[in-house]
């Protein structure tokens, strides 16, 4: 990890449990071939069962995101610690994705209850990373489980070198949604890493001040009006930023309304608040 990243990404990937060659006939071979490497390199509290839960997530919408990348995903109660399983895929699987494509990486994160913000934060990152088709396409190339994550480590600390973006945005308000104008990273992005960062200033005993100045700089690209409800959000219901998952609000769990949904989905890098509890949400 560079010098000055405040993120420790590495501590959320293993070379053990990267799968530099995988030729699967299905999805399901690739979420069961994933969670038995998880199983087999981890030591995983009794009774938890890893792969149902992968499966009841996946059953709400597949998590097949789009540009060949799929992040199966699940809270698992007794974990200690996030814990992730890499798959190359040349050949490419039918994961029934978003946009109907093939998947050639996959990214699975298991992840307990008590680091939930940790978890969204990093899924928002892997996210962001692989909206380029290059960057997967980086990651194709590589052929090794070591150069896979050392290329994915890459990647990811160059995105968090890289949040401040080279305009400022201009915002319309539209019922609850914020239009946000062209910019290198909108906002929505740039409260999830803050997000992020409030969280690690937290549990870190170490490098507070390098955090507390990523937070600052952040913080000082971010309009008053919506760093005024974040901070409300986060001291009295947090977490206050959230995914959509299928069509669920993951922070009030709430049903949403499909055109809302798909707004969401399709406008990735404006503002949008739950119409039920008002936290600001985006879709992975």
């Amino acid at each position: 990890m560079q010098k000055g990243q405040v993120m420790d990404f590495d501590k959320y990937f293993n070379i053990e449990t990267i799968i530099p060659l995988l030729e699967p006939k299905s999805k399901q071979d690739v979420l069961s071939t994933l969670v038995e490497v998880i199983k087999k390199e981890n030591k995983i509290p009794e009774g938890e069962d890893i792969l149902s839960a992968i499966i009841e997530r996946e059953s709400i919408d597949s998590t097949g995101v789009g540009n060949g990348l799929a992040l199966p995903h699940a809270r698992i109660r007794d974990l200690k610690k996030i814990i992730t399983a890499v798959a190359r895929i040349p050949g490419g699987v039918d994961f029934v994705a978003q946009d109907r494509n093939p998947v050639f990486l996959t990214i699975m994160i298991c992840y307990p209850p008590t680091l939930s913000h940790v978890y969204l934060s990093l899924l928002a990152s892997i996210s962001k990373v692989f909206q380029k088709k290059e960057n997967l396409q980086a990651m194709i190339k590589q052929t090794t489980a070591k150069a896979i994550y050392e290329k994915l480590l890459e990647l990811l600390n160059k995105l968090d070198e890289h949040t401040k973006p080279t305009s400022v945005k201009k915002k319309i308000s539209i019922g609850d949604r914020e239009h946000a104008s062209s910019s290198t990273i909108s906002e929505i992005h740039l409260l999830i890493r803050l997000q992020l960062h409030d969280e690690e200033l937290k549990g870190n005993p170490k490098g507070k001040k390098q955090i507390q100045q990523k937070i600052d700089n952040l913080r000082s690209l971010i309009s008053t009006k919506t760093l005024g409800h974040y901070d409300q959000l986060k001291e009295k219901r947090p977490p206050a930023v959230v995914p959509i998952e299928g069509d669920r609000c993951q922070g009030c769990y709430m049903a949403l309304h499909t055109d809302f949904v798909q707004n969401v989905r399709q406008e990735q890098d404006n503002l949008y608040m739950c119409p039920n509890c008002k936290r600001y949400v985006y879709w992975i």
